[in-house]
């Protein structure tokens, strides 16, 4: 790999923590879009498929719901459609392309077709290859599919009351309070 591809791939890996926030609140502002989405937007029935069964390994069902159940392949679809730019997008369809071609020579078998322990199995293989050596094919796509699937999901009500001590902050909202000279500001919940 030459250098400048080597800074442009690192770039893409730092816009992608930079713009995670607005990923989150693009994610927030999405969820009526989403939930009367009846079919996919960019990704084809298959792709659909092969990203619901990547982020339900990554999040399966237990006591609470799977990646599929809070939709988060819907959620990616309209990220693709929506908010990433044609570039993005294109390199995040090759990856999902490319993750399945890899399964497919190493597994001999489609990682939809994989039983529920085979495909954890294989992105268990993935992990450990990840964090033994780089590898620019699986590194960006595998890397990016894991935290927008960890993202979207704890973007959701479900996600967030459901695994986590979901306590709000009792009490109305005040965004403006009169400041006079001598007062103590208040940081945190604390009084």
């Amino acid at each position: 790999m030459e250098r400048r591809e080597a800074v442009v791939k690192i770039s893409w890996i730092l816009k992608a923590a930079f713009l995670t926030p607005t990923f989150l609140s693009v994610l927030q502002s999405c969820r009526e879009e989403v939930s009367n989405t009846t079919s996919l937007l960019v990704l084809n029935g298959l792709q659909g498929d092969l990203v619901n069964a990547i982020a339900d390994t990554i999040i399966p069902r237990t006591t609470t719901p799977s990646a599929s159940d809070v939709e988060v392949g819907k959620f990616m679809d309209l990220l693709l459609k929506d908010v990433l730019e044609e570039e993005v997008r294109q390199s995040f369809l090759n990856g999902l392309t490319q993750f399945d071609k890899n399964c497919q020579s190493f597994t001999g078998s489609s990682f939809v077709e994989l039983s529920e322990l085979a495909r954890y199995a294989y992105l268990e293989k993935i992990e450990a290859r990840i964090v033994g050596e780089y590898n620019e094919e699986l590194v960006p796509f595998y890397s990016t599919f894991k935290h927008l699937t960890i993202s979207i999901y704890f973007s959701t009500e479900q996600g967030v009351k459901q695994n986590l001590n979901y306590v709000p902050i009792p009490g109305p909202y005040k965004g403006e309070i009169e400041y006079r000279e001598g007062d103590k500001i208040m940081v945190g919940n604390r009084m």
